[in-house]
């Protein structure tokens, strides 16, 4: 756990908006960004990553990315002197950790309920930028829902 805390620090500091992933490991990969104001949000930064890795995986393999792990803290408004002393306003950070596959099916156990948010919660991010319109969110949202049974 240690390595991954030290690991995100590290590219936080050298790589505010990464570019390509990380490789961190056999087939795994990292992307990390820190929003630039105190608007931006930890959930639509995440998103925006795995837009970002779905496509580096479509580019580097023809498969889609799957999420192994995210994390995420929000945006903090900064404090000016006084008491406590001043502190910057720091924007969102968001992370993920990802394989390139085939995509996984729908006859998965482990986790599929953190995989049906963690895909809505990327394709309201699609939606948020523009890349796609309202009806396919929405059409995109019964599929994924239906598919697990909900």
């Amino acid at each position: 756990m240690k390595w991954k805390v030290f690991l995100v620090l590290l590219v936080v500091v050298f790589q505010a908006e990464a570019k390509d992933p990380v490789a961190v490991g056999e087939g795994r990969y990292m992307l990390t960004h820190k929003g630039k104001t105190i608007f931006s949000s930890a959930d639509k930064i995440v998103a925006d990553l795995m837009g970002q890795a779905h496509k580096f995986c479509q580019r580097t393999t023809g498969h889609e990315a799957n999420l192994l792990e995210s994390s995420g803290q929000e945006a903090q408004v900064g404090r000016a002197g006084g008491a406590l002393g001043t502190q910057p306003a720091q924007g969102a950070v968001g992370t993920i950790y990802f394989s390139c596959g085939p995509a996984t099916g729908s006859g998965q156990t482990a986790g599929d309920r953190g995989d049906i948010y963690e895909n809505l919660a990327r394709l309201k991010g699609l939606l948020d930028s523009g890349a796609i319109s309202q009806s396919e969110f929405d059409a995109e949202k019964e599929k994924l829902l239906q598919s697990k049974g909900h």
